[in-house]
């Protein structure tokens, strides 16, 4: 069982499915997307009991997960199970691998203690990616809202600025599509560039920028221009035209298993399709710019280079 088809269960019958435990796991705990899980399972009735398992005593916790109580089944959630130690998950994987009630449990586990596992008929993995697509922002939604209606202009709003969002992130954006509704042009205008990721905004752009999308790249630019000094840019487009290189370099090559090991941080368009549209020269003379511009910065320069460079690369001068 992935993500999504948990949410759609969880958002179908109002309940868990039905395993004696899942494990979610994932690099880091999204805290407001599972106190949104629990807090949606009690407005639907079904009662979830928090145990810490950091100052209690495991035997006893297991003995309390073993017993079935006058009111049959209930439902846990093993809090801080991602702050134990790596010895202390571990003895409790082990556990909870082969655990077959009486009761149902819930918890998240840092995955690097848990990949060593595979879901089986008592625990069922579910990964937890560090982002989901703007077309999966809806499984969210019905977590804040009670509902989820596969389009909005406030999602459409949201896609305009970002491609992804981390699952805290979307959890907020649902809450504010709530007050703002489908009267956003304010919030859109004023206030989403702070709040969306730093990271996640920087990848639109670079998506952008490498396939030369004019009217789009400039429309990001204007929310995130001012969120960092231009010796900032030039250092970041600069990497990013080297990232760009290596990875030209080695698909022209036909070096494809290096080249996938070399693609991290550049945009997904450009891994599938706009790394055809470059000359390694190309790359090149812009590196070359970004560096004697980074230089120039830090040596009191003027400013007016970075528009220089955008000018440039999208009327092609580079390949010149």
């Amino acid at each position: 069982m992935n993500l999504q088809s948990f949410l759609e269960h969880l958002n179908r019958e109002k309940n868990i499915p039905s395993f004696p435990a899942v494990c979610f796991a994932g690099k880091t705990y999204p805290l407001l997307f599972f106190s949104h899980i629990i807090s949606f399972l009690h407005r639907s009735c079904v009662s979830i009991h928090r145990l810490d398992v950091v100052d209690s005593d495991i035997g006893l916790v297991k003995a309390q997960l073993s017993t079935a109580g006058f009111g049959g089944q209930s439902l846990y959630w093993l809090n801080n199970f991602h702050a134990l130690t790596a010895k202390k998950q571990q003895e409790w994987l082990v556990y909870l691998q082969s655990y077959s009630g009486p009761h149902k449990i819930l918890f998240f586990c840092d995955d690097a203690h848990s990949g060593a596992y595979r879901s089986n008929d008592q625990m069922k993995i579910i990964t937890i990616p560090d982002a989901i697509t703007l077309q999966e922002y809806p499984l969210i939604r019905f977590l804040v809202q009670g509902s989820s209606l596969q389009k909005s202009s406030f999602a459409s709003g949201i896609a305009q600025h970002t491609q992804s969002l981390s699952l805290d992130s979307a959890c907020l954006f649902a809450h504010y599509e709530v007050v703002v509704g489908n009267n956003g042009n304010d919030f859109f205008a004023y206030w989403i560039a702070h709040i969306i990721e730093p990271s996640s905004s920087l990848f639109l752009l670079t998506q952008h920028l490498f396939s030369k999308k004019t009217k789009l790249f400039f429309a990001q630019w204007v929310y995130n221009a001012e969120n960092y000094t231009p010796p900032f840019w030039a250092t970041f487009w600069a990497d990013q035209v080297w990232r760009a290189y290596i990875y030209c370099d080695l698909m022209k090559q036909k070096k494809y298993d290096e080249a996938k090991r070399a693609q991290y941080k550049l945009p997904y368009s450009f891994i599938n399709r706009d790394w055809s549209n470059y000359s390694l020269r190309e790359l090149q003379k812009a590196h070359h710019f970004l560096s004697d511009m980074d230089f120039s910065l830090k040596n009191g320069g003027s400013e007016i280079g970075l528009e220089l460079f955008y000018s440039n690369f999208f009327e092609n001068k580079y390949k010149q």
